[in-house]
């Protein structure tokens, strides 16, 4: 029993990580002004400059060589679905698309008769009431849905049949998303660290969104620049990051500092209010500044998580060697004295480079404050004992 719910289990990732994607293949092929939907009017959509919808239903069999057949029951859901959703989202331009790496039966029947080119909605009608009136249980979920369809008004019916199309793809869909990054102009031997850096990215947001039960829907602006495409595709290119216009960079300054931990840190120092206000605000500015560099595409959060841990490897070492042979659990004025000395240095000595491209100096000091503030660092010695 165990054995077969893990099989279950594995059947139903295998599933979703195919329509990941296909999701991210969308995505990549979004232009300016389109949005892409997961789980909003089906499993996936599309909707384009001019309010037109694709629904994207995705079926996944880990079978090889499964055949989705006249009778397949994710036929038939989907079909079902499909003709509720029409009357919700109304009477507008949407397709409707069955993405599947399932084969298409080559036997006659309602598949051939809906995934043909030119669509007869009469023959459709009749082949649909022959499956429903052959269909032996009349109690089944699959019946339930064949009723459904073949209850349809011919009008409605061929409204939907006509905007149907399938889509078979096998396993080649990974490829195929490589394949797209190749024609970006992503080098040969980058193209791996960027389908895995984006499909990290799509998927952090989409699991973010889920838990906090938001409608996962990405547009062409969010998934270029906060997801961080735009800049993963010009790090694979060598492109250089400019970090100039923080100097430049006006950003508001946050009110009850004293809450801070950053705040309480710098006391320990014995430093002027004036002096911490200062210290403070410059945290502010740089957080403001790195958030809207990623939100404008210009750097992505793996970059920005790279600021902070080289920030704390290089206060790492200066730590340990400002207090080596020292064990101090109070603030004395040997103690002060090495933790001012600790600061200072910091802020004079510390070096961060993000591809080759050094943050400035102030960058730096707010890059160190906010790690103090979350915190990762301090200044004291015993600094975990008062602030974790």
């Amino acid at each position: 029993m165990i054995n077969i719910k893990k099989t279950d289990d594995e059947k139903k990732s295998i599933g979703f990580f195919y329509q990941d994607y296909v999701a991210l293949k969308y995505l990549i092929s979004l232009n300016e002004g389109e949005t892409l939907g997961i789980e909003v009017y089906d499993d996936i959509h599309h909707e384009s400059i001019s309010g037109n919808k694709k629904l994207i239903q995705v079926k996944h069999s880990i079978n090889e060589g499964t055949h989705l057949t006249n009778k397949d029951i994710d036929l038939w859901k989907t079909l079902f679905n499909w003709s509720n959703m029409y009357d919700s989202i109304g009477d507008k331009d949407i397709t409707f698309c069955f993405y599947t790496n399932k084969l298409l039966t080559k036997e006659t029947g309602i598949v051939k008769l809906i995934s043909s080119k030119n669509k007869n909605i009469e023959e459709i009608k009749k082949e649909i009431e022959l499956i429903e009136l052959q269909h032996e249980n009349k109690n089944s979920q699959l019946y339930k849905y064949i009723h459904h369809i073949n209850a349809l008004d011919t009008k409605k019916l061929k409204k939907i049949i006509d905007n149907i199309e399938f889509i078979h793809d096998n396993e080649q869909l990974i490829q195929e998303i490589k394949n797209l990054l190749k024609y970006m102009a992503v080098p040969e031997n980058r193209i791996d660290d960027v389908f895995h850096s984006i499909l990290g990215s799509f998927t952090n947001f989409k699991y973010n969104e889920i838990k906090q039960t938001n409608k996962v829907e990405i547009s062409y602006e969010l998934f270029r620049n906060k997801l961080g495409f735009n800049r993963t595709i010009q790090l694979s290119r060598n492109c250089g990051i400019s970090f100039n216009r923080f100097h430049q960079f006006d950003s508001a300054y946050p009110s009850n500092i004293e809450n801070n931990i950053s705040y309480n840190q710098l006391k320990d120092l014995q430093l002027s209010i004036r002096d911490i206000t200062k210290c403070c605000n410059q945290m502010a500015k740089t957080e403001a500044f790195l958030q809207q560099m990623m939100d404008e595409g210009e750097l992505t959060s793996d970059e920005y998580q790279l600021i902070q841990d080289i920030g704390e490897g290089e206060w790492s070492t200066h730590h340990l060697m400002t207090y080596l042979g020292n064990d101090f659990s109070t603030i004395d004025n040997e103690h002060l004295e090495l933790a001012l000395k600790l600061y200072k240095k910091l802020m004079i000595e510390c070096n961060i480079n993000i591809d080759n491209t050094p943050l400035p100096k102030p960058m730096i000091a707010g890059t160190l404050l906010k790690l103090s503030d979350i915190p990762r660092i301090g200044w004291l010695q015993n600094w975990e004992d008062k602030y974790k």
